[in-house]
Order: structure tokens, then C-alpha cells, then sequence
């Protein structure tokens, strides 16, 4: 039997990319979306063709409390088996601080930091010993100086202690690694001069691609000595970053 893979929000950006690595490598995919079900069919189709693996799609909405458990018997279902799941599904707004409201807090949490701890509560007892679960993070969680993020980067700072605490918590069957990406997409409507000031605290000089992500999750996929840790891939912004803070 292939190796499984489950990815939240696969259908777009990130998620597609990893999508798209796990298919190359020989993996049957479940590949997960909210709402972009042309891309979604899309995208199963063409790596079907190319190669020749199955990508069973799933839509939930994963701020339905019920959504994870949901999912992860959809993946363990239809292949019988289920050996990484990667979480990547996630809400960013950009709002300032006094601008947040209730129902904006809450949506934000729902998706970014409590679908992530059910979808590993539920898919915990299923993956296969040896596997893993890998959430994705955001560079976001390490800055200060970006006030109009505060929902997100609170709930991204979070994943850190939840990613370690389970980390502990399923070993040895169980590995829980998080990848904390920088810049590798620029968010939609980012204006090219902000763009230009933040690649000028990114030492590496450049924004990354999906790619650079992709990598960083195959490494944690494939390093059986490695748990409990947050692996930042971010050009080495948080350098300039903690300087500044401790400067």
C-alpha cells in the first residue's frame, strides 16, 4: 500500500504545493478545502494523470467544531491507512487592533489554533507509528511590529506550545513538528513598497517560494529523530528581528 497523506487547505497556495510534493512522491493524497472546489477537482485531476496516485477530495469547514474528526475518518476511510497529515488551513486578516471584533476573534481561533488540536486529537490514534503530524506556523508569530495581525499571530504563538506539548505527549509513535514560514507568498493586495521594506530585514535578501516549504515539511517527514520542535524557514529574518528586540 502507498503512504498517505492528509493537507488541509490543499487546494490553493501552500497547501496546493505540498499537495503536489506528497503526489510526486508517490503518496495517495487527501487533499482538504473550505470553499475552492474548481481548484480542488483541478488540481486531483492533474496529478492523478501525472502521477498516478489517488487524491480523494474533502470539503469541510474546519471552525465546525465537528469538521476535524470528520475529516480524518474521511482520509483513514478511503485508503485504510493515514501516515502524515499536515496542517495548513489558516485565516489572516488584516485588521488594527481597535478595528477586532468578537466573531472576527472567534473565526480566527476557530480555524487557526482549535481545528488544529482536534484535527491531531482525532487523527492521533489512526496514523500509522512512525508518522507524523506537521502544522504550519507563521513567521508571524515571532514579530512584534505588525499590530493589524494580532488575531493571527496570537493563535500562530500558540501552535508552538501545543506542537510541544504533544510532541511529548505522543512519542515515540508519534511525531509533531511545526514549519514556520517567512514571506514565500506575499499576501494578496501587499503593496510593492511595503514588500521592498520588509526583504530589507530578510538577510537572505529575497522572499522564498512554496517550494522552500516544501522542503523544510519533507525533511520533517523523513527525520525519525525529530520531535517537538518549530523549524523556521524565513530567510533569516528573525535574526534581524531579535537583534532589534534585544538591541
Amino acid at each position: 500500500m502507498r503512504k498517505v497523506a492528509l493537507v488541509t487547505g490543499g487546494a490553493r497556495r501552500i497547501g496546493a504545493a505540498l499537495v503536489e510534493s506528497f503526489a510526486a512522491r508517490g503518496y495517495d493524497v487527501c487533499l482538504h478545502h473550505a470553499h475552492a472546489t474548481a481548484d480542488a477537482a483541478a488540481l486531483a485531476a492533474a496529478l492523478e494523470a501525472a502521477h498516478g496516485v489517488r487524491v480523494h477530495v474533502v470539503q469541510e469547514d474546519l471552525t465546525d467544531p465537528s469538521a476535524p474528526a470528520r475529516l480524518v475518518n474521511a482520509a483513514s476511510t478511503s485508503f485504510g491507512r493515514l501516515d502524515v497529515v499536515v496542517s495548513s488551513a489558516s485565516l489572516l486578516h488584516a485588521t488594527p487592533f481597535e478595528a477586532v471584533t468578537p466573531d472576527q476573534w472567534e473565526a480566527t481561533a476557530a480555524l487557526n489554533l482549535r481545528a488544529p488540536f482536534f484535527l491531531l486529537q482525532a487523527a492521533a490514534p489512526v496514523i500509522t507509528e512512525g508518522g507524523c503530524f506537521i502544522q504550519i506556523g507563521d513567521h508571524l508569530a515571532r514579530e512584534t511590529g505588525a499590530p493589524h495581525f494580532i488575531p493571527h499571530q496570537v493563535t500562530k504563538s500558540a501552535l508552538t506550545q501545543l506542537v510541544r506539548t504533544t510532541a511529548d505527549l505522543f512519542a515515540p509513535q508519534l511525531r509533531v513538528n511545526a514549519v514556520e514560514p517567512g514571506l514565500v507568498l506575499a499576501p494578496e493586495g501587499m503593496a510593492p513598497g511595503a514588500l521592498r521594506r520588509f526583504l530589507q530585514e530578510v538577510p537572505l535578501g529575497r522572499a522564498g517560494t512554496p517550494d522552500d516549504v516544501v522542503h523544510a515539511v519533507h525533511y520533517l517527514v523523513e527525520a525519525p529523530y525529530v520531535t517537538g520542535i518549530v523549524l523556521t524557514v524565513d530567510g533569516g529574518r528573525h535574526l534581524r528581528r531579535s537583534n532589534a528586540a534585544t538591541g
